[in-house]
């Protein structure tokens, strides 16, 4: 399946309020849902960023890898997708080969891909229909009142709306202390600047 995080969801009933696009729970969601496939499925970890689980693999080296390697049975975790398959362009080769090679087989493969975006809008539409799942956190604090500042120092749980398909109520509530253990949210994912667009 393929499951993405986002910050906001044009459309999405639950982001109303004030509630900080930015530092709102995407990868520490993407990283407790990875982590809870990785046990329970007894499967392979990969990811684009340190986790306390995964083996750390370069985003533009992931396709490459579940391809040659012949990956199976395992989750994949890539924060700022947008960097890599955005919305506005993309190396067509780069597009064909992960849509069309890694995504479409992910099934055949029983490989997971989980993803995160600031904006569903920012990530290139062929990714958006092969998505399973589009979910929406939300950051509270722990009196349960929305958190509108993405850098906030208070300690905040983090509620996880799934959009498409739709579920009215959060599907899962996280601790962010507990579950941020798994990650370094201070960590920056930068892709490689590409040649040419072809």
């Amino acid at each position: 399946m393929i499951y993405g995080f986002f910050g906001s969801i044009p459309g999405c009933p639950h982001q109303r309020g004030k509630q900080a696009l930015r530092g709102n729970g995407k990868t520490l969601s993407m990283t407790a849902i990875g982590y809870q496939s990785y046990l329970a499925e007894d499967k392979d970890a990969i990811s684009n960023y340190k986790t306390a689980f995964s083996r750390m693999v370069p985003t533009e080296e992931i396709g490459e890898i579940i391809i040659s390697e012949d990956i199976r049975d395992s989750v994949i975790m890539i924060t700022e997708m947008q960097l890599y398959l955005n919305s506005l362009g993309v190396n067509t080769r780069r597009l064909h080969k992960f849509i069309g090679e890694v995504v479409a087989q992910s099934r055949k493969r029983d490989v997971d891909i989980f993803y995160d975006s600031q904006r569903y809008t920012d990530i290139h539409p062929r990714l958006r229909v092969q998505t399973d799942r589009a979910f929406l956190p939300r950051k509270f604090h722990l009196d349960d009142s929305p958190c509108n500042l993405d850098r906030c120092k208070k300690e905040h749980i983090i509620k996880l709306y799934q959009h498409d398909p739709f579920e009215p109520d959060p599907i899962l509530i996280l601790k962010a202390s507990v579950a941020g253990q798994l990650y370094d949210s201070n960590e920056i994912v930068i892709c490689k600047k590409e040649e040419s667009k072809t």
